[in-house]
């Protein structure tokens, strides 16, 4: 039993002997570890130094072709092609970063130079640079890269014809020389349009064809594609002009382009044209922003031409722009906003706009019965020769309060649709409403409204068919029920009802000649239009008020 206790002490020291010795190897290879981290971090080995000031030339791969870049003076040029549009800050930061080539760590005696991709270099860097001495000769040194480290993101890297030592750089020494040939090109600039507000024309010709145009003496736009051209949105043509002010490249593709059907440039997916106006410097002595009829300081015509070609690999299509022959990409997204509308895409949804100021009468038919209102104007001059006009409105002869009818006459001309028909519409049934507008000068426009179904009604405007929200039209309703005096009857009637207000009613013996049917064409008459478009569009939030009729 002694025994088997003095054994088991025995053991227990041994064991506790063999821990302790265990942890002071592992704290000695620790601080060995550490040491040798130290040292090898205080430790650095010059591969190659210069001053960016005497680097006269350098030679690398680009997209596996040996190229040359050398300085003329203080300008890198492109040696075997001097029309090459060289970036100089990018080939300054490549000279720069090649510079000072400093190594952490040096492996020395290499028998297998493939361990380290150094068998078959991914690049070869050339630099050529000016001796210390005045009439020295040039001195090339070169650098062979290799793999990457994974574990450091560093590379591999031999020098000169040393194949028994092998450097680990930095990547920084290295990514400057690892760009395709268009990375060291010198982009120009999109000829952005500064002024957006003399754009009077964009064309568009690609799977649709649309062109809008600007009327000088009202700055108002009209579309045009394969129906006849009519008014466009105001605002929807501002967020298309407005973006020409801002248009940017993505990046070069081609410097020098000698086959446009590489990129789908000889067939353009779409031709994009703008016409404007530039204003010419007192300085400026480019003729070619000139015409024949324009001074310095003088505006100049200018168009703007951008052929889109292929879609890229990032989301982006190739273009050319004007004459020149570099081969640009540009974000679908910027582009999309022009190639893929249509003219439907800027008609304006306003249904019938006439402004109170030329308003001379308008007659309404609403629900069967017959109304008119005539609008007559005084001017009187004060004492001090001051002019003020007086607005009176008549309703079939008897006074309206003018606030009433402004009221209805501001939800009429503001009535906006969320879409156009395109098809040929037959109404069911008669109008429930139709107003005929006369201006001053003689000229008419009527609309009838329709019920359609249970989100819209049918606006039917010559051949124009507006969809407008319901809710819209029986606001409308309502307030022209507050003009003819039947509102506090409306919650009692039926669709078929008839307003039967005495004082309001017209009747054939007292309008002789003045009833709608007589005066213009039938309410229930067909709207039809030939294209197939059937986008719903967003309501117009951009009111338009009706014109102050004082001065």
């Amino acid at each position: 039993m002694k025994n088997k206790t003095v054994k088991m002490v025995l053991a227990v020291v041994v064991l506790g002997v063999c821990c302790g010795a265990y942890a002071g190897v592992k704290t000695y290879v620790a601080h060995q570890e550490q040491k040798e981290s130290e040292e090898d971090s205080e430790e650095s080995t010059t591969v190659f130094t210069a001053s960016t000031d005497n680097i006269k030339s350098l030679d690398f791969m680009v997209d596996d072709t040996e190229t040359t870049f050398e300085k003329d003076d203080d300008s890198w040029v492109k040696k075997d092609e001097t029309d090459f549009p060289v970036n100089q800050t990018t080939l300054d930061s490549a000279a720069s970063a090649i510079a000072s080539v400093d190594s952490d760590r040096v492996l020395e005696d290499v028998d297998d130079l493939s361990e380290y991709g150094l068998d078959s270099p991914s690049n070869t860097i050339k630099i050529v640079t000016k001796s210390d001495e005045e009439d020295g000769d040039d001195i090339t040194t070169t650098l062979y890269v290799g793999d990457e480290n994974s574990s450091t993101s560093q590379y591999y890297v031999r020098k000169d014809d040393d194949e028994k030592t092998v450097y680990l750089i930095d990547s920084s020494c290295v990514e400057p020389f690892a760009k395709s040939l268009n990375d060291y090109a010198q982009m120009e600039d999109f000829p952005a349009i500064s002024n957006t507000d003399t754009i009077t024309k964009i064309s568009v010709d690609g799977d649709n064809f649309y062109e809008l145009s600007k009327d000088e003496d009202t700055s108002t736009w009209s579309v045009k594609g394969s129906e006849d051209e009519e008014k466009a949105d105001s605002a929807t043509v501002s967020s298309l002009v407005s973006s020409f002010g801002s248009m940017a490249y993505s990046s070069l593709a081609d410097y020098k382009c000698d086959n446009k059907s590489k990129y789908g440039l000889d067939k353009p997916y779409a031709t994009i044209t703008v016409d404007y106006q530039e204003e010419v410097a007192d300085d400026d002595t480019d003729e070619d922003t000139k015409d024949d009829t324009t001074a310095s300081g003088e505006a100049a015509d200018k168009q703007l031409t951008i052929l889109v070609g292929n879609e890229t690999d990032d989301s982006s299509r190739y273009v050319m722009v004007n004459d020149s022959n570099e081969v640009y990409t540009m974000s679908t997204d910027t582009l999309s906003a022009l190639t893929d509308k249509s003219e439907e895409d800027f008609w304006d949804m306003t249904v019938s706009y006439v402004s109170l100021n030329s308003l001379g009468s308008l007659k309404v038919n609403y629900q069967g019965s017959d109304y008119k209102v005539n609008v007559s104007r005084e001017t009187s001059t004060d004492d001090d020769g001051n002019d003020t006009e007086t607005v009176t409105y008549k309703l079939n002869g008897s006074d309206l309060d003018e606030t009433t009818f402004t009221t209805f006459y501001n939800k009429l001309i503001n009535m906006t649709a969320q879409k156009r028909l395109t098809d040929k519409y037959e109404p069911d049934g008669d109008a429930e409403l139709t107003a005929i507008f006369t201006e001053e000068d003689g000229d008419t426009q009527k609309v009838a409204y329709y019920s359609y179904d249970t989100n819209y009604y049918a606006a039917v405007v010559d051949n124009k068919v507006y969809l407008v929200n319901k809710m819209n039209v029986k606001e409308l309703f309502t307030a022209f029920e507050s003009v003819v005096g039947t509102e506090e009857d409306s919650s009692d009637k039926t669709d078929s009802d008839e307003a039967t207000t005495d004082d309001t009613k017209s009747d054939s013996t007292d309008m002789p000649g003045e009833s709608i049917e007589e005066s213009d064409d039938s309410t229930s008459e067909t709207a039809g239009i030939t294209n197939d478009s059937d986008t719903p569009e967003e309501e117009n939030t951009d009111s338009q008020e009706t014109d102050s009729t004082e001065e």
